[in-house]
C-alpha cells in the first residue's frame, strides 16, 4: 500500500521530509525499510544556525550528498531496489529532470521557497512540473503568482503545479532551480536499471 505524501512538521525538516517522500512515492510501505528511514532521520538537518542551535538551519548539501551514497550502498547489501545519483551546479537543469521522470524515478531537488529549500518533483510535461511540497501553505497563498498552483487532491504525487518558466531560471523566486552553482538534485529510481546521465 501507498500512503499520502508528508508535511514537514518544523520550520526546517524539509531535507527530512522530502528525501522520505521521494521513497514514499516510489515504494509500497510494507518494502520500505525502517533502517533507511532512520538513517535520513539521523543524517539530514545537520545545519547550525548563528545562535549554534542544531537542525535550524536545515539541512547540508554534505548530507544529502552522503545520503545518496549511503543509500544506494544499501541496497546493494540489503537487496532493497533503489539508485540515487546526485548532481550540481550546470548538471541541474529541466532535461535532468525529464530524463529522471522518463525514467520512472524522481527528482528530489534544492529549489527555493524564501529561502533554500527541498522538494520532489514527481511529473513533468512541456509546460509544468508537479511537486510535493512538504510546506504546508493556505490554498491562496499563490493568488497573486500565476507560475504556481497549490493542489489539495492530489496526496500521494503532488501538491504544486510549478510553470516550467519559474523553474527554468536562475533567480530565487519560489520554486526555481536558481543560481548554476548553488544548484543541487538527486534522481532516485526504485530500479537497478543504470540509466543514461545527462
Amino acid at each position: 500500500m501507498k500512503v499520502p505524501l508528508r508535511f514537514q512538521i518544523t520550520e526546517f525538516d524539509c531535507g527530512t521530509v522530502a528525501l522520505t517522500n521521494a521513497v514514499s512515492y516510489l515504494f509500497e510501505r510494507d518494502e520500505i525499510p525502517a533502517e533507511l528511514i532512520k538513517e535520513i532521520a539521523t543524517y539530514t538537518l545537520d545545519c547550525y544556525d548563528d545562535e549554534g542551535n542544531i537542525g535550524e538551519a536545515g539541512t547540508s548539501r554534505e548530507a544529502i550528498e552522503y545520503l545518496s551514497k549511503w543509500i544506494t550502498n544499501y541496497s546493494k547489501i540489503k537487496d532493497f531496489k533503489i539508485k540515487c545519483y546526485y548532481f550540481e551546479n550546470e548538471k541541474v537543469n529541466v532535461e535532468l529532470i525529464k530524463e529522471c521522470i522518463e525514467n520512472k524515478g524522481v527528482a528530489f531537488l534544492r529549489t527555493y521557497l524564501d529561502c533554500e529549500h527541498y522538494v520532489i518533483i514527481t511529473d513533468i510535461d512541456e509546460e509544468k512540473a508537479y511537486i510535493f511540497d512538504s510546506y504546508y501553505l493556505d490554498s491562496n497563498y499563490y493568488d497573486e503568482d500565476k507560475k504556481v498552483k497549490i493542489i489539495f487532491d492530489k496526496p500521494f504525487n503532488y501538491n504544486r503545479v510549478v510553470s516550467l518558466k519559474r523553474l527554468d531560471t536562475e533567480t530565487s523566486k519560489d520554486f526555481s532551480l536558481g543560481p548554476i552553482e548553488k544548484r543541487e538534485c538527486v534522481c532516485i529510481y526504485k530500479k537497478w536499471k543504470i540509466w543514461k546521465t545527462t
